[in-house]
């Protein structure tokens, strides 16, 4: 279970609550999940990341525990992540209407602080230099091959995820990837060898062949 460092520790408001995500940008380290109560919650890159996720996709389910703060609520815990209920990549460009709300510049989430750009969790570090737009098929370089298997894969939606042998995060996973591999289909649990490169929307699955 991840803890979200926040000043002090806080009462929670709520225990295992469930939402989705609205949505969340790994260049800046945050974003929020729409609870099943209809309302949002803030969602800092921390949070996630002791549970082995630097990034999560839109549409993703998230059990996490949640406080009050200045700002409203937030997660201060995860207990688990779904990525089986995530959207597809989206063809629009990045959000860019979270600057000057509540958690924008000039507020302690905002630019300048310990959560905006220059820190660690902002520009330039590993969090940082990637672009969430719609999904584009022309990216870097390729990496070595490794061996994993498939989470899942959604033929409906065109994506998946690939859980690595290395048990680092998962993996995204293209249906692009399996055209270029000659792949015709793969199943949840497939043993599979894979390369990786760094996509539009992080690290995903360039090359793959079944075990």
């Amino acid at each position: 279970m991840a803890h979200y460092e926040n000043e002090g520790s806080r009462p929670l408001s709520q225990t295992s609550a469930t939402g989705k995500v609205k949505w969340f940008n790994a260049t800046k380290g945050y974003g929020f999940i729409t609870l099943n109560d209809g309302g949002d919650a803030f969602c800092h890159a921390s949070a996630l990341q002791a549970v082995g996720h630097s990034e999560v996709p839109q549409g993703a389910t998230i059990v996490c525990d949640l406080a009050d703060s200045q700002r409203g609520l937030q997660v201060v815990s995860v207990h688990s992540v779904d990525l089986s209920t995530a959207e597809a990549s989206s063809p629009r460009g990045p959000r860019r209407d979270f600057g000057g709300d509540r958690f924008g510049g000039g507020d302690r989430f905002g630019g300048g602080d310990r959560f905006g750009g220059g820190d660690r969790f902002g520009g330039g570090d590993r969090f940082g230099g990637r672009s969430h737009g719609g999904y584009r098929d022309n990216n870097g370089p390729t990496g070595p091959m490794v061996e994993g298997k498939i989470k899942f894969f959604n033929d409906q939606k065109g994506f998946g995820f690939v859980m690595p042998d290395s048990g680092s995060g998962d993996i995204y996973l293209h249906a692009s990837a399996l055209r270029r591999s000659g792949v015709q289909a793969v199943e949840p649990d497939q043993r599979i060898r894979y390369s990786t490169r760094q996509g539009n929307k992080g690290v995903e699955v360039d090359r793959v062949e079944i075990i």
